[in-house]
């Protein structure tokens, strides 16, 4: 489905739907102008995905031969029909350091090894492994793109539109800012209807911390509207920086009052008593991939309170246990 969001730059949304996730569907966006068109994500690499993609970007009439695709971060949902416009000519512009960690696939190993670590039970592991959709539904590597660096200024689709770096959702997360008409393409860094999954990653000491530093920093925007890549959208993101800066002090003191209340916890266990929205479904009950997801929120509150000096973990019989400081 085609939505039109604004007018001067002429602005649509086409919806993807992303089968069997509970992200229900993404917003692709694409701005169209005479000089250019530049379409921002893509959906997961399955035939779902690319029929809606398509289906709209052919509604559009689009001209492909002056059309650009920005990424807004790795993840499959967004990244993964990539090929398909690399293979009709399209340039392709990501995050250096988002663009550099799918080059390596450097962080599934690193994952999975913390997890077993972290009391993840090896067979939800497997599980979650033959399941995943970012594994399964990925783009194939090495596909050719141009890195862009925080604070770069592109010229694409007859518009200035400024890259901004915001860690913290994935270590390379850009966001686009229109500073002539005040838009925001906030990708996942801000969601209005929904919290960003904040996760834990190989070379990066606190995803946590990176993550509030970069909704500080779009503060400072001069924004009159936001498109973010994941439900509905919303006017005041000034409003909704802080909802989500509430949000995560809120879940850092559940954590240490889970890791207060039972001393030590593996972070697989701290994850299952602390509360998720998950549709009344209680922690045994969560799919494989949204217990590796939570795992991964719970990872990087619990790094966060133990830079902070509020809990401690030791390693013992190989699994790290968590205690407050």
């Amino acid at each position: 489905m085609v939505t039109k969001l604004w007018e001067n730059p002429d602005i649509f949304s086409i919806q993807v739907e992303l089968p069997e996730n509970p992200l229900r569907a993404l917003n692709s966006y694409v701005i169209t102008s005479p000089q250019g068109n530049l379409v921002i994500d893509t959906g997961f690499n399955r035939p779902e995905c690319r029929e809606d993609l398509w289906r709209g970007l052919e509604e559009l009439g689009l001209d492909l031969t002056k059309t650009s695709l920005f990424l807004t971060h790795l993840h499959a949902d967004h990244s993964g029909l990539v090929w398909d416009f690399v293979d009709r000519g399209c340039p392709v512009y990501m995050g250096r350091i988002d663009l550099d960690y799918l080059e390596n696939r450097r962080n599934i190993t690193f994952m999975e090894g913390l997890f077993r670590q972290e009391g993840f039970p090896q067979a939800v592991l497997d599980r979650q492994a033959r399941e995943n959709q970012a594994r399964r539904y990925s783009a194939a590597p090495g596909f050719p793109a141009q890195p862009v660096e925080d604070g770069q200024v592109l010229q694409l689709a007859g518009l200035e539109l400024r890259c901004i770096h915001t860690p913290g959702h994935t270590p390379g997360h850009m966001v686009l800012y229109l500073p002539r008409q005040r838009l925001l393409f906030s990708g996942d860094h801000i969601l209005f209807d929904i919290t960003p999954n904040i996760a834990v990653w190989s070379t990066v000491p606190h995803s946590l911390a990176d993550y509030l530093a970069s909704l500080d920093k779009l503060r400072g925007l001069d924004v009159q509207r936001t498109f973010p890549a994941h439900r509905g959208g919303g006017e005041d993101v000034y409003r909704r920086i802080g909802q989500l800066e509430a949000h995560h002090a809120q879940r850092l003191e559940e954590i240490f009052q889970a890791v207060a209340a039972c001393p030590g916890s593996t972070a697989y266990e701290l994850a299952g008593r602390i509360t998720w929205s998950a549709r009344g479904l209680g922690w045994e009950q969560f799919p494989p991939h949204q217990k590796w997801f939570a795992m991964g929120e719970t990872l990087s509150h619990l790094r966060w309170l133990a830079h902070h000096g509020r809990v401690v973990w030791t390693e013992e019989e190989v699994l790290f246990r968590y205690y407050p400081a």
